[in-house]
């Protein structure tokens, strides 16, 4: 079975914690993702957070300006797992956490990529076949 960073396919796709509602809508539509890391620019771009489709929803439920700073509606609880990882572990944190998207960070704490459940799911099937 093959590692978590192995799975990756991409450089993340990130957004910082000023960028607004409507940066983060147009970002995800223009590179179809459903989920972005929040990286600190003072930090030297440290992921912080994630902002995923379900944040948006909420911002939009709650009816927030499209101004509105991605900080004001993040999830900042970032759950994160290194590449070495087996996949039975992302996807044992996934279903713990209740989220479709885990950010994937280098021993040095520097981001690597992330993936989503349906590369998880796409890797498992191969497995049970």
């Amino acid at each position: 079975m093959k590692k978590v960073g192995e799975l990756i396919r991409r450089t993340p796709i990130t957004a910082y914690p000023s960028d607004t509602l409507i940066d983060v809508i147009e970002k995800m539509a223009r590179y179809e993702v459903g989920a972005l890391v929040v990286v600190n620019p003072s930090e030297g771009g440290k992921p912080v957070a994630v902002i995923s489709e379900r944040d948006v929803v909420k911002a939009l439920a709650m009816k927030m300006p499209l101004s509105t700073p991605v900080e004001a509606f993040m999830s900042t609880r970032l759950i994160s797992i290194r590449p070495d990882e087996d996949v039975i572990k992302a996807a044992d944190l996934m279903i713990n956490h209740n989220i479709r998207h885990l950010v994937v960070m280098n021993p040095d704490g520097s981001l690597l990529g992330m993936v989503s459940i349906r590369d998880v799911l796409r890797e498992l099937r191969t497995h049970v076949k």
